[in-house]
């Protein structure tokens, strides 16, 4: 909707009123606060995958940051059984150095002991 007019509208239309089955709810949310990046990040972010079990977060920035400027790297991991989900993420400054490690690095098995291959 594009103003809160229109909002009250629909409130008032469809809060309460059934749909397959179901009571609807409508009404407006609460402002949403805002997070915490995981880890310093840019629009110049690469998806990596297919990671060793081992590679941590530190191993990631060591081997992309022959490439540029890495302003932050994180290999994720399951919450439950903090194990590695095998892949991870790598930010650089600028699309210039993120475009250099596409170039150097993609279907490349890296040194470090890290397997990784970067997926568009």
């Amino acid at each position: 909707m594009s103003t809160v007019e229109d909002c009250n509208i629909i409130i008032q239309n469809l809060d309460g009123s059934e749909y397959l089955g179901r009571t609807l709810r409508v009404n407006f949310s609460d402002k949403p606060r805002p997070r915490e990046p995981l880890y310093p990040e840019t629009e110049y972010k690469l998806f990596v995958g297919n990671l060793s079990w081992s590679v941590t977060s530190e191993i990631l920035t060591q081997a992309f940051q022959e490439y540029g400027n890495v302003v932050g790297a994180r290999v994720l991991y399951d919450g439950e059984t903090g194990r590695s989900r095998g892949y991870g993420f790598v930010s650089y400054s600028t699309k210039s150095e993120m475009e250099a490690a596409i170039q150097s690095l993609n279907g490349v098995v890296l040194s470090l002991s890290i397997h990784a291959y970067i997926l568009d």
